[in-house]
């Protein structure tokens, strides 16, 4: 031990001898004994067992030539005083071992919560950086702070360990090539090598890998190892530091793989529905379309004009429905590929639905609009084609569940920090196990009724509230559907109010 840890030990035996002298007369030698046993006992706390017992034993011997009868000699005249010396030394020996394993086990207390709490801040460094080469020079810079002068470190990017792969693998620090070797042999062997590991002792480098739960994901190499080589312990701490960078890059591999496994899984599921869905659902208007243009083509001459318009307009009817089925479509491949990637401008609600009125009237002339919107609402920041299309849809969707000659209310209002617009039919209505159901794609609410010639214009993929929900997605909004009083549905659009536009930027 260094002076600077002994020096509590020397004070306490220095004042323990002055007191001793001090209280020789008052005190009996049995009490100056007990006193004796104290003292060896708190200056164990600063020594080694070692030291402590040699202490101890001359303090036994210089008690034995201050204060025991015949007193300046080691000769001891009575039997009790001999004991009570023997007691005294055998007594200080076992309380110095016993101090002596007590600071060890507090040291090795207070090492291991020094490595847990150096572990916790290594993982929370990690999971701050995501990036797997900031996260390898945290690491270095923590093994370089254990003494050593330079670490290199390997990284794999892939399941396959292999050297040959260099598209694979980066390396953090500068290794030479026999280090290099070493690396991807410590990889391979998914274990330390080096010295104080029992393989290759020979090595001048320590290689450590990074290990995850079934392999590693690269190496560490320690190339300038300490001339006073690590103990086990802090060998270990170092592999656990390792092994939480190995972890964290598997964990973020494996999160990487589930979501390009999920990705491609509901990409395949979504092929495969919508070709299940375009098979079945476009026969039927390709069918009539086909039908109206074989009797145009082989039967004009013999059909009246009133004949010809009508199969003209089953024509432009079908073709109408099948533009609606795939513009749904697309547009639903495009919010689940890119839901970001969409032009907001700052727009009138009202305007919007302006837009969609008047080709609604086009469409259905006949269908009886009622509209009530709040005066003087706000702008709305949003992408204005995506937002007709989703008020187009949910108006579409109204008139096909109406009976012919119903009202269809159309509303907007303000509420809670947005603007609440609703469509809203007198309908039969959606049973409440359906109001969520409603918005996932191909799902429609099957009766028997679409089966019949009176509501044909219920056919479709089920794509169109399915869009309506992603346009309302990406605007940050929420859609939902809700019984209507005292008959019929009301669809729901909440957009979330946002801070007006300047007017020299709506000028602009």
């Amino acid at each position: 031990m260094r002076l600077e840890v002994r020096w509590p030990a020397i004070l306490i035996w220095l004042a323990a001898w002055v007191g001793l002298v001090y209280l020789d007369g008052p005190l009996n030698l049995g009490n100056l004994a007990l006193l004796l046993v104290l003292v060896s006992a708190c200056a164990g706390l600063w020594l080694s067992a070692l030291a402590s017992v040699v202490v101890s034993a001359g303090a036994v011997l210089l008690f034995n030539w201050l204060f025991v009868e015949p007193r300046h000699t080691f000769h001891v005249l009575l039997d009790q005083d001999l004991l009570l010396l023997v007691t005294m030394l055998g007594v200080s020996a076992v309380v110095s071992v016993l101090m002596a394993r007590w600071r060890k086990a507090a040291e090795l207390e207070r090492q291991h919560a020094q490595h847990s709490d150096q572990l916790r801040q290594l993982g929370a460094q990690f999971r701050e950086m995501p990036d797997p080469k900031v996260q390898a020079q945290l690491l270095q810079n923590m093994l370089q702070q254990q003494g050593c002068h330079t670490v290199a470190l390997l990284l794999l990017q892939d399941a396959t360990p292999q050297p040959a792969q260099t598209k694979s693998h980066q390396w953090i620090g500068f290794a030479s090539e026999q280090d290099q070797q070493g690396m991807w042999a410590c990889v391979q062997q998914f274990g330390a090598i080096g010295p104080g590991t029992g393989r290759h002792e020979n090595l001048s480098t320590l290689f450590l890998p990074l290990r995850g739960r079934t392999r590693a994901l690269g190496a560490a190499a320690i190339q300038d190892y300490p001339s006073q080589p690590w103990s086990d312990a802090t060998r270990a701490h170092m592999q656990q530091a390792c092994d939480s960078l190995g972890l964290e890059i598997e964990r973020e591999q494996t999160l990487h793989w589930a979501q390009a496994t999920k990705a491609e899984s509901q990409s395949q599921r979504l092929r495969n529905t919508l070709l299940t869905a375009i098979s079945h659902d476009y026969r039927t208007p390709l069918a009539n379309l086909m039908g109206a243009a074989s009797s145009i083509r082989d039967q004009c001459e013999r059909l009246s004009t009133a004949q010809l318009r009508n199969l003209a307009q089953t024509v432009l009817d079908e073709a109408q429905h099948l533009n609606r089925m795939t513009t749904n479509t697309l547009h639903l491949a495009r919010l689940d590929a890119a839901p970001l990637s969409i032009h907001k401008d700052w727009e009138s609600l009202e305007e919007i639905l302006g837009s969609v009125l008047s080709k609604t009237r086009m469409r259905y002339p006949n269908q009886r609009i009622q509209i009530d919107l709040a005066t003087h609402l706000p702008l709305i920041h949003c992408d204005a084609i995506l937002l007709i299309q989703l008020f187009d849809n949910l108006i579409e969707n109204a008139i096909k569940y109406s009976p012919p000659g119903s009202l269809l209310g159309i509303q907007a209002q303000l509420h809670d920090h947005a603007i609440q617009v609703g469509v809203l039919d007198e309908g039969s209505g959606i049973d409440d196990l359906w109001k969520e159901k409603v918005f996932q794609a191909f799902e429609r609410v099957h009766t028997q009724a679409d089966a019949s010639e009176v509501h044909q214009l219920r056919r479709g993929m089920g794509v169109g509230l399915a869009v309506c929900k992603a346009i309302a997605k990406v605007h940050g909004a929420t859609i939902w559907a809700a019984d209507r009083a005292p008959q019929g549905t009301a669809l729901w659009l909440s957009l979330p109010l946002q801070t007006q536009p300047a007017p020299d930027v709506m000028a602009a």
